[in-house]
């Protein structure tokens, strides 16, 4: 198997197992990812049965011809389902297929068996080479599959121009790059046509043969891969990117969090799911440790009120170094008090207070959340430059 016959089938694999979730979630219930997904299903695994060694090892559990004639089928059946997947407007809604699209795969495939039931054993795993297409029978059936590879590859590049000229900047991309790999693909439908019915194209002189065709047909079914993969890797990039992202808030948190459980050991309920949060950092995580955060330097109020009270300035609330100061003044006498009478003051102070009342709601977290970053990150730098004094 090559290296550009493995990338594609891969592909084609891929995508239909990515539409599988989405579909078990509309219980199967969506024609359009439907389509889809057997469309990539069916031209996928055609592809892997195509390949010599698999259709001599199915052969031979079978009989001579039923490898062949099954690939032929998957893949005209699957770019049939891909016309159907395309013509589906705006890629919204399921569209019947059109009678006679229906009927012209049903002709040739019933041609293609045909000719396979009456070729002798010996020619039903042929090639397309001069020794086999001196027969009729042979080029009769490369005519029929020829003829509806044709139709879809043209059909389907038609109606992926049509939808990137409607879609966002991604589909726009994505669907460019499938029609020119249609295109090409296409293109090689003509000259394997034209390879099968002209024999002095198959003479020794011709500078183009159908090797150099073949390669530039597996190159246009790369196009169609990456045309029809690129969201997917769009989707995951962006999914590492946030799941990134949030695991250096996580981290960033680390060091307030910290401190505050030491005091507050209730603020985490389950102490056993922390050492899962460590490696399953996503959003719900993110925010259960900045309610934590929050909920401790509530608790700490009281001693927070204290600790300003007892510094020489006024503490700036927007200063997260001088917050960080302020906290770890307020740690240090809430363990004095925890050590003489455990009678914390009554007053309490807000360190860092949300900017407005909108952040209590949820709308302004994404902000109340930096700033709680920026004052771990403080924290974290006082206790490194007090390590090295």
């Amino acid at each position: 198997m090559s290296a550009l016959n493995l990338i594609a089938i891969g592909t084609l694999l891929a995508g239909a197992v990515w539409t599988v979730p989405a579909l078990i979630r509309r219980r199967f219930r969506d024609p359009m990812r439907l389509h889809l997904c057997l469309a990539l299903l069916l031209m996928g695994a055609g592809n892997v049965l195509a390949q010599p060694f698999v259709l001599n090892l199915v052969d031979g559990l079978t009989f001579a011809g039923f490898s062949k004639i099954t690939y032929n089928v998957e893949i005209l059946i699957g770019l049939s389902l891909m016309v159907g997947f395309l013509r589906e407007s705006p890629l919204r809604r399921w569209a019947p297929p059109w009678p006679w699209e229906v009927g012209a795969c049903l002709v040739c495939l019933a041609g293609m068996l045909a000719m396979t039931v009456i070729l002798p054993t010996q020619l039903r795993n042929h090639v397309l080479t001069s020794a086999y297409l001196k027969d009729w029978r042979v080029r009769t059936f490369y005519n029929f599959g020829n003829f509806y590879l044709l139709f879809g590859y043209t059909a389907s590049a038609y109606l992926a121009v049509r939808h990137a000229r409607r879609g966002r900047s991604l589909r726009r991309l994505s669907l460019n790059i499938i029609a020119v790999g249609l295109t090409g693909l296409a293109l090689t439908c003509i000259f394997r046509f034209l390879w099968v019915n002209l024999p002095a194209l198959r003479e020794p002189g011709w500078t183009i043969t159908y090797i150099d065709v073949f390669f530039w047909g597996q190159v246009a079914a790369i196009a169609v891969c990456v045309g029809l993969g690129l969201p997917f890797f769009v989707s995951v990039a962006q999914i590492v990117r946030e799941r990134l992202e949030q695991r250096s808030q996580f981290r960033g948190l680390e060091e307030l969090w910290r401190r505050l459980v030491e005091v507050h050991p209730e603020l985490v309920l389950d102490h056993r799911s922390r050492r899962r949060d460590a490696f399953l950092v996503n959003s719900p995580v993110v925010y259960r440790r900045y309610v934590e955060c929050r909920d401790g330097l509530t608790r700490l109020g009281p001693y927070l009120r204290l600790a300003a009270e007892e510094m020489s300035t006024p503490v700036p609330q927007d200063d997260p170094r001088a917050s960080a100061c302020l906290i770890a003044h307020a740690l240090r006498l809430h363990g004095d008090h925890e050590t003489r009478d455990g009678s914390p003051p009554m007053d309490a102070v807000f360190v860092l207070a949300p900017r407005s009342r909108r952040s209590v709601d949820g709308h302004d977290y994404e902000e109340d959340l930096g700033t709680l970053i920026r004052l771990s990150g403080e924290l974290r730098a006082m206790r490194t430059s007090q390590a090295s004094a």
